[in-house]
């Protein structure tokens, strides 16, 4: 397909021409001839080299708040060919912001170089990286044609870790009176209750030596609390994302103490591990943030709430 420079190569012709007519000394023709055919003999020396171009796309999958990070577009053509021009255009929207920018790179020799499309990661949320357009051109840059796409890729901007202004003392905040409940498969719990055999009751249950003073049988009852839930609740995350950090705080000071806990935001995210409070971020990063969805507080055993920045006990 024809560029706009390829009318500049026709004016070019046509001034040859128009010299050709009013010069009819020998250098005349000599000229037009080479402005007919060395420009349509680059170009096509460039030809093999723009349809069997191979373009890979490089991106990973999380980076941190404020990293310098880049899309990558990496080219694959034989040594042997003559290069050709390559011009890539890209949008990366933020889907957390609903912010799009366009960014438009262009390289001259794709057998030896990338572009690299620098990524906005001033804000978090979940960036998706889409080619808009790959376009060849030969050397000249009189012919373009376009490549194939590569599939858009996703990118989550991840918070760094702050803790808030005013810290709570997780340790006062996590001393509930519990609520007791039968262990479901019984077995061995810190926690237990004394009450009479029924039919049933496994033997190991039982509480011998009680159950000799008592002349009758005594059986162990394991229980295991019933509000032993620990909620985080993003409500709204305030400037610089400033919630988002205290959130990604609050949630590994609890899996330091080995305590599992649920985010709640647009949905509940359970979190035994970092992998999963990554992953519950990744998702929770990839949609605008709403209201926290409805829970019930009263079986909990604490519940943080996290609003513009600060936390507050539920």
């Amino acid at each position: 397909m024809p560029t706009p420079a390829f009318l500049l190569y026709l004016l070019a012709v046509a001034a040859a021409w128009i010299l050709r007519l009013s010069y009819i000394g020998w250098f005349g023709p000599y000229l037009l001839s080479c402005v007919i055919f060395v420009p349509i003999v680059l170009s096509l020396l460039s030809f093999p080299a723009m349809f069997s171009l191979k373009t890979e796309l490089k991106l990973r999958p999380t980076v941190t708040k404020g990293s310098a990070e880049s899309l990558r577009l990496r080219f694959a053509l034989s040594p042997l060919l003559p290069s050709c021009r390559v011009i890539a255009a890209v949008e990366i929207e933020n889907r957390y912001t609903g912010e799009r920018k366009r960014l438009r790179l262009e390289t001259a020799d794709p057998a030896t170089e990338e572009l690299a499309f620098a990524l906005p990661t001033g804000m978090c949320g979940q960036l998706r990286c889409r080619i808009l357009r790959i376009e060849c051109r030969d050397l000249l840059g009189l012919f373009r044609i376009r490549r194939r796409l590569p599939d858009e890729m996703l990118c989550t901007v991840l918070p760094i870790p702050a803790a808030p202004d005013t810290a709570p003392d997780l340790d006062a905040s996590l001393e509930t009176a519990p609520i007791l409940k039968p262990k479901y498969g019984g077995g061995y719990s810190e926690e237990h209750e004394l009450r009479e055999y029924r039919p049933g009751d496994s033997v190991n249950t039982i509480h011998w030596k009680l159950s000799s003073k008592m002349d009758e049988l005594i059986v162990r009852e394991p229980l295991e609390r019933e509000n032993d839930q620990i909620y985080l609740v993003l409500s709204r995350v305030g400037a610089d994302d400033r919630g988002l950090e205290v959130l990604c705080w609050l949630s590994g000071e609890l899996l330091r103490r080995e305590l599992s806990h649920c985010i709640i935001a647009d949905r509940l995210y359970p979190v035994g591990n970092e992998q999963e409070t990554v992953e519950a971020l990744c998702s929770l990063l990839a949609a605008p943030l709403a209201e926290p969805m409805r829970f019930d507080a009263s079986m909990a055993r604490c519940v943080f709430r996290i609003v513009d920045g600060e936390v507050r006990l539920w």
